[in-house]
Order: C-alpha cells, then sequence, then structure tokens
C-alpha cells in the first residue's frame, strides 16, 4: 500500500545503513560469548517530518517519532536449540494526520537432531501490521524437515497460519471495511537442493490452500482459492559478489469462478558486490500477496530497490538510496507506484552508539488520483546492548 512504501523507504531501507554501522555493535555483543548462548537486545529512536504520510491527494505535513525495538536469544545452534525474536518498529504521527504505524513481530524457533543428518526444525510466529491503509494479525506454525546427504539437501515443510486483513480502498478514498477478511492457509513445500564450488541449486513445489472463514465477503463474492508454485533458486558467492535469486510460477485457481485464475511469473534476485571503500546492493523482487480491496484478491507486487554505501572512516557510512514499489491490484484494474531516492549518514561511536541522518524524495502514481511528491527528514540513535550469555562448554552454579 502507499503508506507502507513511504515508510519501508524511510525506515527500512535507511536501516540498512544501521545494520551496516550498527551491526558491527550487534555482532560484537554477539561474540562476546560463545555462540551456545547468546541474548542482545537493540533500542533505536528516530525523529523528524515527512511532507505527506498517507500519500494523500492533499499533502498534510506532519512530525513524528519512531521508537525501534529488537530482542533476538539464542541457546545451541540451527541445528540443535531454541531462537526468540521479537521486533517493533513504531512510527507515531500528529493523530490529526495519521493513525501511527506499528510493524511488531515475534518468532520462536527450535531445532533437534533426529539422527545423523537429519533436523527437525518448528517455527511459531505472530505479526501485527497496521497503518493508515491496511491492518492486518496473522499467525503460523511450520514443521520443516532438512536431510543431507553428500552434496545433497532433501527439505519438506507444512504450515499452518491464520490472518485477519482489512485494506482501505483509497483509489475511491473509501474506509475500512466494517469487518476483517479472515483467512486461513495450509501450505506444503518439498524440494531438493545441490551444493556445488559455484553455489546451491535447487527446485521447490509450493502447494497452498486458502479457504476464507466467511462464506462470502462484503460483495457476496468467494475468495477462497488453490495455489500451486514451482520454484528453481540459487544462492552463493563468486569472487566476492554475493548472489541469490528464484524464478518461480504461481498458477492461482478461484474454484467457484467469483475471481479469474491467476497466472503470474514471480522472481526474486540480489546482489551484494563490495569494492572497497564502497559496497552495492541490488534487489528485485516479484511477489503475490492477498488484499480485501473489491473485485481483487491477489496483489502483485513489484520492488526494485538499490544501494550504493561509501565507507568514509572507521565509523561512518554514506549511503545513496533508491526503490521503486508497485501493486498491481488484479481484477480492479487499479494499480499503486511508488518511487524514492535519497541519503542517509551512520555514525558509529566508540560506545557503540549509532547515529544516523536521513532525507528521501518520493513520488506516487495511482490509478484515478493525483498525489503530490513527499519529502521526508529524520534523525536517530540506535544501540544494541549484550544481555550476557554462556559460552560452550562453561557451567553455571546452581
Amino acid at each position: 500500500m502507499r503508506l507502507i512504501g513511504s515508510l519501508v523507504t524511510t525506515i527500512l531501507l535507511a536501516g540498512g545503513l544501521v545494520s551496516g554501522a550498527c551491526a558491527a555493535e550487534t555482532a560484537a555483543a554477539a561474540k562476546t560469548v560463545a555462540a551456545t548462548e547468546t541474548s542482545v537486545l537493540t533500542l533505536g529512536l528516530r525523529g523528524g517530518y515527512d511532507s505527506n504520510p498517507t500519500d494523500g491527494p492533499v499533502a498534510r505535513a506532519s512530525a513524528f517519532s519512531t521508537t525501534i525495538l529488537g530482542y533476538q536469544y539464542l541457546n545451541g545452534s540451527a541445528k540443535d536449540g531454541i531462537s526468540l525474536s521479537l521486533n517493533a518498529v513504531d512510527i507515531y504521527y500528529d493523530p490529526r494526520v495519521a493513525a501511527p504505524s506499528l510493524a511488531n513481530s515475534a518468532t520462536f524457533n527450535a531445532a533437534t537432531l533426529l539422527a545423523d543428518k537429519l533436523v527437525l526444525r518448528g517455527t511459531l510466529a505472530a505479526s501485527n501490521e497496521q497503518t493508515w491503509s491496511r491492518r492486518r494479525n496473522a499467525a503460523s506454525a511450520r514443521l520443516r524437515l532438512d536431510y543431507e546427504l553428500g552434496d545433497f539437501r532433501l527439505f519438506g515443510s507444512v504450515e499452518a497460519g491464520l490472518a485477519a486483513l482489512n485494506e482501505r480502498n483509497y483509489f475511491a478514498l473509501g474506509a475500512f471495511l466494517p469487518r476483517d477478511e479472515n483467512a486461513g492457509t495450509l501450505t506444503v513445500l518439498p524440494g531438493i537442493a545441490y551444493r556445488t564450488g559455484l553455489g546451491e541449486f535447487g527446485v521447490s513445489l509450493t502447494a497452498a490452500k486458502v479457504a476464507y472463514l466467511e462464506d462470502y465477503d462484503y460483495l457476496g463474492f468467494r475468495r477462497d482459492n488453490d495455489r500451486l508454485q514451482p520454484n528453481l533458486f540459487y544462492s552463493g558467492t563468486l569472487r566476492g559478489v554475493t548472489l541469490e535469486g528464484s524464478l518461480s510460477a504461481l498458477d492461482a485457481v478461484f474454484p467457484d469462478k467469483d475471481f479469474d485464475d491467476l497466472r503470474r511469473l514471480l522472481f526474486t534476485a540480489k546482489l551484494k558486490l563490495p569494492f572497497d571503500p564502497f559496497v552495492l546492493e541490488l534487489a528485485s523482487s516479484r511477489t503475490a500477496q492477498d488484499t480485501t480491496l473489491p473485485f481483487s484478491a491477489i496483489d502483485i507486487v513489484d520492488l526494485h530497490e538499490a544501494k550504493l554505501s561509501w565507507k568514509l572512516g572507521a565509523r561512518s557510512v554514506l549511503a545513496l538510496f533508491a526503490r521503486a514499489k508497485s501493486d498491481d491490484y488484479t481484477g480492479l484494474g487499479a494499480k499503486a507506484v511508488t518511487r524514492g531516492i535519497g541519503l542517509e549518514y551512520a555514525y558509529n561511536f566508540a560506545s557503540g552508539l549509532t547515529a544516523t541522518a536521513q532525507a528521501s524524495l518520493r513520488r506516487v502514481r495511482e490509478t484515478g488520483t493525483s498525489v503530490p511528491d513527499g519529502f521526508n527528514i529524520q534523525f536517530g540513535l540506535q544501540r544494541a546492548f549484550s544481555l550476557g550469555g554462556k559460552a560452550a562448554g562453561s557451567k553455571t552454579s546452581g
């Protein structure tokens, strides 16, 4: 949605610099103990000004504050242990202009070795997302098996999820729906990967059933659908260049024929190229997500990002970033496109505190609506704290 595009530009993309400068502190905190047990708390505060936080047809400016809270806990390893991840990025505007934007999530992972080379992993996740134009609450549970056979890796997972979604029809300047659309999803994914000197290549197949708890939506349509998605993927590092990519064919079928069946080619691609003192990062993706807009059940999201970071010294980084995002609401004939560009500077103090300053411009184009260009400026502080842990082989009293 429009505001999500603005938020990702000003928070997540900008956060990449913090993860570059502040990640050193996070890594240092984690390395104060061995990998057996780590506990790291991240706190951040940002403040700034946005000329049109809702990207509405009539610009209404607002100052804002952002609170960042993260907690990461690991006991054991990825193959035999538990981990907990808690994250909250909450943005507060002038309440006369925009409602708070909340992005909160919690993930618990557990893994155990069932036999040599055979790992069982379980994941419980919950998330809460609220913006001016979108509200989503979700919970999921997943079980996954991984088996290593020489250079081959066999894997399979089953996942059950439940989500409540409600979106404004901002193309018609509409309000939220009287009630959420609640859907349950059951997903099965088998796959195989092969490791070579050039990286890991693999193939998988995703089969999903999406069933809404209410028989009909607010227009009297059935949104239930079945999805089949074969996928090719690759990841590796070639001469210092990190590469990731996937290509899949989505086939979504609506049994009740209230919506047209959908077939789209989806993809992800990432590249990280370091050439001292610069680092170039590129990312591109096309994904499918659910929507509650009228006459549309699936939103095809194209996202393209680029960031060039320049390490000015041992403690400072300057970055130029650009981003383009489009939402294609299939069946509705409506599309929203957000483009943004910005600069951010980050400085990591000896104490571990990271200070950032960022400014960005964005342009939004929507079907049937004229939106003025937006401007965002913000300043922030962030730090990661090690809460202690237990080194491998160490003993605790009691």
